[in-house]
């Protein structure tokens, strides 16, 4: 009996253990900041960004412009929790008439700050209102993108500002979902800080939605995707792209066909 209670009281310590590591330790599951990848030509179409955030710190990325265009219709892009977003500078000969704003994340690239759903999601709307301030914008056609965690702040910043279309890449209903479903023997909801619940704010969001996932994601699982869908205000389309994973879902040349014809419409 007291052999038992003795390995059960270190199968509990080793538990609390657990639980304490994940808790004290979870921005560094969550968040994978990386640095710029490349040097950045900066010309006539790419113009270098700095938008100042509160206490004197900045967010840095890039305006990628479409040539000969004086009022640009705009996609504010988020990425992914490893994703710095340089890489897609050329992505406007992907998406039509649209130019993009690419903007790191605090901690990422050159932009200052610490990864975190709170600096994140302050980041998104100052993003935001720097477009809006802009003349050579057209602030009726600013759209947001955002690709896995990405999705968590587009899809905020689409509930708290006016934006005319949202494009999600493998987005989820909230973060404590799918960690819960990855680790269902910690008590995930009393444990976590960056909680990016999605589905609350898809409540509110009228704007026209597109929705992509792969059908091998074993990151964010299709269920996840599924769920945030069935929650969301305004029309929202949901495409199944077959056989593509979390991490190659960008080399779906169906996914950028789809896109161009949702911002047509």
């Amino acid at each position: 009996m007291k052999k038992g209670m003795t390995i059960l009281g270190s199968l509990l310590i080793m538990y609390l253990l657990v639980v304490l590591f994940f808790y004290l330790f979870q921005s560094s599951f969550l968040f994978f900041p990386q640095g710029i990848s490349y040097q950045v030509p900066v010309n006539e179409d790419i113009e270098e960004v700095v938008i100042p955030v509160s206490e004197g710190r900045n967010l840095h990325g890039w305006f990628s412009k479409q040539s000969n265009t004086e009022k640009h219709k705009l996609i504010i892009y988020f990425g992914g929790n490893a994703e710095e977003v340089s890489h897609l500078i050329s992505a406007t000969h992907f998406i039509g008439d649209y130019s993009l704003l690419l903007i790191n994340y605090p901690g990422y690239g050159k932009s200052d700050g610490r990864p975190g759903e709170k600096s994140f999601f302050e980041a998104g709307l100052a993003i935001y209102d720097y477009a809006i301030s802009r003349n050579d914008i057209r602030h009726d056609k600013i759209s947001v993108m955002g690709r896995s965690i990405g999705t968590g702040t587009a899809t905020y910043l689409a509930s708290k500002r006016a934006v005319d279309k949202v494009i999600l890449i493998s987005p989820f209903e909230s973060i404590r979902a799918v960690a819960q479903s990855k680790m269902p023997f910690l008590p995930i909801n009393l444990l976590l800080k960056h909680r990016f619940d999605s589905k609350k704010y898809a409540q509110q969001i009228s704007s026209p939605t597109l929705i992509f996932y792969g059908t091998n994601d074993n990151i964010i699982p299709p269920k996840h995707t599924k769920e945030l869908a069935g929650y969301w205000k305004g029309a929202v389309k949901t495409n199944v792209l077959e056989g593509y994973n979390h991490n190659n879902i960008f080399e779906s040349p169906e996914m950028w066909t789809e896109i161009n014809t949702f911002l047509k419409d």
